[in-house]
């Protein structure tokens, strides 16, 4: 169970959210274990609530009612929740950096996969008249594949679309690259990617599923300029569902990294 940590209210809406909690398990003289049976909860859950890491609406909508906070923390939930959708790539991004399972369909590389020749030649496409620092953005995607580096690296399994592999993103020599750095990382005990032959159905987009420290799941989907965050169990369910239609659709592991063998020779010059 995690320590309990000093607590900033006024440093973000998470801090503001556990220090909320924690005041008011302590005006009414309970435990944390306390807390955690009347919610029907853990301790470390609750623990973990009380260090920053914010409960699902419907445990919060709990933990409001038995703490008698007048429905102010499931407002703040409810807040927290309208901002992450306005700003979708930041909660998810912040998430995914301490997921401990990803499981994710793309139609391009995944940004955890990517070189940063293919990262560049994305933002490049995406962003023709670079209004933002694309440089620093390649840096910041480097960087967050640090996680596999870690003494608890994320379980990762993708489902990739076979024209990721087959189309050229900047040059032939960066597809070459890429799929060889593909071909290494899948070396990794931890790291699968399974191709999905374009005679499969696909979805547009790409859909991404997230297992926290917490146990809780989120999900997370993006198309062209869009992007939504989701938290909610019932709508991560039925992401969860789509991703599986999609892996039994693909190949297996040893069929897929033939293929990204085979498409090596599409892209020589």
């Amino acid at each position: 169970m995690p320590a309990e940590n000093e607590i900033d209210p006024s440093e973000s809406l998470e801090s503001f959210i556990a220090d909320l909690v924690r005041d008011a398990r302590k005006q009414l003289g309970w435990r944390q274990q306390d807390l955690a049976a009347k919610v029907f909860s853990s301790t470390t859950r609750i623990s973990e609530i009380e260090n920053g890491d914010p409960p699902d609406l419907k445990l919060g909508r709990q933990i409001d009612q038995v703490l008698e906070l007048g429905g102010k923390l499931a407002n703040l939930l409810t807040i927290r929740d309208r901002v992450a959708f306005r700003d979708y790539a930041q909660g998810f991004l912040r998430d995914q950096a301490r997921a401990r399972a990803i499981y994710e369909f793309s139609l391009v590389i995944p940004g955890l996969l990517q070189t940063p020749e293919y990262a560049r030649a994305i933002m490049k496409l995406e962003d023709p008249d670079e209004v933002t620092d694309i440089e620093s953005s390649v840096q910041r995607r480097s960087e967050r594949q640090a996680v596999f580096d870690g003494p608890q690296p994320p379980w990762l399994w993708i489902v990739l679309d076979e024209s990721a592999l087959t189309k050229v993103m900047g040059s032939k020599r960066i597809m070459r690259e890429q799929i060889e750095w593909l071909l290494e990382a899948t070396k990794r005990p931890f790291i699968n990617v399974q191709v999905l032959r374009t005679d499969r159905a696909v979805i547009r987009g790409s859909v991404s599923l997230l297992t926290l420290p917490s146990g809780d799941r989120t999900a997370y989907t993006e198309g062209f300029g869009t992007g939504r965050y989701v938290v909610e169990a019932s709508e991560v369910t039925l992401f969860q569902k789509i991703y599986d239609r999609l892996h039994a659709d693909a190949l297996g592991v040893d069929e897929s990294r033939k293929f990204m063998r085979d498409a090596l020779g599409m892209h020589d010059d």
